[in-house]
């Protein structure tokens, strides 16, 4: 797609991307903005896997959102490094936090399309807070089975930078109500915080309304919470599951740098009838305050890259009468 146009005005987003799979029986369709490389819509034959945000408007509930080079928040928006402290900005004033990163207000280069594939370039540059430059490259790629995100950040810097990587869909199974989905993650622990959201320890989630491993009723939640000690699926992968009362699922999944997830639920989503029910999964590669705690933070040598992979992919055979292999 090129730049599209709403009402005369270009969209507050940028440049909209469109990338398709038409194939094994199901069309597969994305949308992402030059602003901020977020997912903003997507679909498979027709119906939303996603909350999407219209090409007029802003992700205001963060949806679709890259977050790099932190998930989550940084407490106080402050870190220790080289004997110094250093400060973020606080973006999130009413509790005090640096919140989802650098790139997810930032307008992103095109660096190649195709029909089924997308790639976006941000650099990260130097600020008080966050002393390094950091090349992000993201590449989207549609197939019948859905969506795949391919991150490669290189420090760009003369010393080690601290990346850490997250993501934040608010995740649909097509027309059915968010409320009634069924919702699994294999997690032994989940994070406790404190009135602010920041981290003050872990706990078990067995025996508590946080044990999410045979699924619970998305309507009864009231998260926002990560997990941590996840069980990886036989692929490797780490899979967090909506399922439909039909049946149908829609699965987040992230390699095996994704150790860590946020859940987080709502009732006061905005709708066209007034506030609904959605549900953010969050695939994160750290915990949040990772810059302070270090849980799951990737240092990256002057020069070198990292990659890592997540995506969302359905199962809708029970309505379609055909079998998706729902993976990477």
């Amino acid at each position: 797609m090129n730049d599209l146009l709403v009402s005369g005005l270009a969209s507050p987003t940028g440049r909209q991307f469109g990338i398709c799979s038409d194939r094994d029986g199901h069309v597969v369709r994305a949308v992402m903005t030059e602003i901020g490389g977020t997912i903003r819509s997507l679909t498979v034959d027709g119906e939303p896997l996603i909350e999407e945000f219209p090409e007029s408007g802003l992700p205001e509930h963060c949806e679709g959102q890259i977050l790099i080079p932190w998930p989550n928040r940084v407490r106080d928006g402050q870190w220790p490094h080289d004997g110094q402290v250093l400060q973020l900005d606080v973006n999130e004033p009413q509790r005090g936090n640096a919140l989802h990163g650098l790139v997810k207000d930032q307008p992103h280069t095109m660096v190649r399309q195709s029909d089924t594939g997308l790639t976006l370039r941000v650099q990260v540059l130097p600020c008080e807070g966050y002393p390094f430059a950091v090349n992000v490259e993201t590449t989207y790629s549609v197939t019948s089975e859905g969506l795949t995100v391919r991150h490669v950040v290189t420090n760009d810097s003369a010393r080690p930078a601290p990346v850490a990587i997250g993501s934040h869909p608010y995740v649909r199974v097509g027309a059915a109500l968010t409320e009634d989905l069924a919702l699994t993650v294999n997690a032994a622990s989940y994070l406790v915080v404190d009135e602010r959201l920041n981290p003050t320890g872990s706990a078990p989630v067995a025996g508590t309304p946080f044990d999410l491993s045979v699924g619970a009723t998305v309507g009864s939640l009231d998260l926002d919470t990560a997990f941590l000690d996840l069980t990886p699926a036989p692929d490797g992968t780490y899979r967090h599951t909506l399922e439909a009362p039909n049946g149908d699922t829609v699965d987040v999944w992230g390699d095996h740098n994704y150790g860590y997830a946020q859940v987080y639920t709502t009732n006061e989503y905005p709708g066209a009838g007034g506030s609904r029910t959605a549900i953010a999964l969050e695939p994160m590669t750290a915990l949040p305050d990772a810059f302070n705690s270090g849980a799951g933070l990737r240092w990256l040598d002057p020069g070198e890259s990292w990659c890592s992979s997540w995506g969302i992919s359905h199962n809708f055979s029970n309505r379609r009468g055909t079998k998706d292999r729902g993976g990477k």
